[in-house]
C-alpha cells in the first residue's frame, strides 16, 4: 500500500490530492484509509486540519504506533449511515472500487457529510491492462487474470471497473464542478521516458508484493479455486509483468466534484 502511495504521489507531481481544495482545510475525511499513510501525510502537510481516516469494518488496523496528534484512526462500514454531526471540507476515497456496492448511496453520503464548497476526490485504478501495440498477445496470462479477477468482483456485487459511471453518480448526487482524469501507468519499467521508466519500475514491485492477496480472496472465495492454481497463475503473471517487451499499462482514474455554496 506503501509503494502505490508512492506511485500516486508520482503521478500527481508529489501532491496529495488534485482537487483544488483551500488551502486551510478544517475537517478531512479519508476513506479505505489502509496503512494510513496518505492521513498522516496529509495531517503533516495541515497541521491545523482534523484528520479522520477509516477503514472498512472488514479489516483490521494496522497503522504505524505514531501519528500526527491531529490524526485519528476509526473502523466503520462505508455503506451503512455515517456518523459525523459536523461536515468535511474534503474527503478522499482511495481504491474503493471493489470496496462499495451502492455509489449511488455513497456518493449520496459524502455529498450530504460534506461542507458547502467541499470536495469529494476519487482514486482508483480500473483492474485492467492495455497496450497501444500488438504486445498484449504475449501477455495472455495477464489477460486471464484480470478477467478472473473482474469476473469475481462483479460477482461479489463490487465490481474493480466501474468508475466511468462515477461522474453521473456524483451528478445525481448533487456535486458539480466534476472533473474526470484518466492516466496512463505503465506496469513495469518499460517506457523511454525517466519519469514513466520510474513509475513503472514501482509499479512492477507493488504488484508483485499486492497481488497476492486480493487475488487470492477473490479467486478462492468468490471463484473456488485452490491456492495452488492460483499460485500457478501468479507465477506466469509476475514472468510476464517482469517482461519489459511486453508494454502493458494501467489506467488510474482521478475524479472530483464540489458540493454547491
Amino acid at each position: 500500500m506503501d509503494l502505490l502511495h508512492h506511485v500516486y504521489r508520482l503521478l500527481l507531481k508529489g501532491e496529495l490530492n488534485w482537487a483544488p481544495i483551500s488551502k486551510n482545510p478544517r475537517r478531512v475525511l479519508d476513506l479505505g484509509t489502509g496503512t494510513g499513510i496518505w492521513a498522516i501525510d496529509f495531517a503533516d502537510q495541515y497541521p491545523e486540519a482534523e484528520v479522520i481516516a477509516k477503514l472498512g469494518n472488514d479489516l483490521s488496523p494496522i497503522q504505524p504506533q505514531w501519528t500526527p496528534p491531529n490524526v485519528t484512526f476509526e473502523i466503520d462500514d462505508f455503506e451503512a449511515e455515517w456518523p459525523f454531526s459536523r461536515p468535511f471540507d474534503y474527503i478522499h476515497g482511495r481504491e474503493l472500487a471493489g470496496s462499495i456496492k451502492n455509489f449511488d448511496n455513497f456518493f449520496a453520503q459524502a455529498y450530504k457529510h460534506l461542507a458547502p464548497g467541499g470536495y469529494l476526490e476519487m482514486q482508483s485504478f480500473r483492474i485492467e491492462i492495455f497496450t497501444d501495440d500488438n504486445t498484449l498477445e504475449k501477455a495472455t496470462y495477464t489477460t486471464q487474470w484480470v478477467a478472473l479477477l473482474h469476473e469475481a468482483s462483479v460477482k461479489f456485487g463490487k465490481p474493480m471497473t466501474n468508475m466511468d459511471v462515477w461522474p453521473d453518480k456524483m451528478t445525481a448526487a448533487g456535486f458539480t464542478d466534476i472533473t474526470l482524469r484518466v492516466v496512463k501507468v505503465p506496469m513495469n519499467p518499460w517506457p523511454k521516458d525517466p519519469k514513466q521508466k520510474e513509475i513503472g519500475r514501482y509499479m512492477q514491485v507493488e504488484q508483485e508484493q499486492a497481488a497476492p492477496g486480493y487475488t487470492n480472496a477473490l479467486l478462492s472465495r468468490i471463484l473456488g479455486w485452490s491456492k495452488k492454481e492460483i499460485d500457478v497463475l501468479l507465477a506466469h503473471v509476475v514472468s510476464e509483468l517482469r517482461d519489459r517487451s511486453i508494454h502493458q499499462y494501467a489506467k488510474m482514474y482521478l475524479v472530483y466534484g464540489r458540493k454547491p455554496e
